[in-house]
């Protein structure tokens, strides 16, 4: 495993929702960091409907070794049937924030 920088996004039915569980992550080691988002419109077809709804981005910082916990976390957490979570390597991270990150996390 490494201790290279990861991003996850995910989006919440609620702003509420989305600080409570990003505020989880943190506590519990899985995430160092979790940017809010301005709220955005996000347009899908669920079970053959259209549909148009108000969601709340999150941008979760972490690191590979400890990604796949946080998204499994994650969709523990989350309020969605089918939650979109989202991740991929920062691979191309400065230095010192990428260090500051990892002794963020759980070893």
């Amino acid at each position: 495993m490494s201790d290279k920088p990861v991003l996850i996004y995910t989006l919440f039915g609620s702003g509420a929702e989305a600080k409570k569980v990003a505020k989880t992550l943190i506590e519990e080691k899985l995430a160092a960091c979790a940017n809010h988002l301005a709220p955005a419109v996000s347009q899908y077809v669920w079970e053959e409907k259209f549909c148009e709804d108000r969601e709340y981005p999150v941008l979760l910082k972490t690191t590979d070794s400890c990604a796949k916990a946080a998204m499994q976390r994650l969709k523990t957490l989350h309020s969605y049937d089918t939650p979109a979570i989202l991740s991929w390597p920062a691979s191309d991270s400065d230095p010192a924030y990428a260090k500051w990150l990892s002794g963020q996390l759980i070893k």
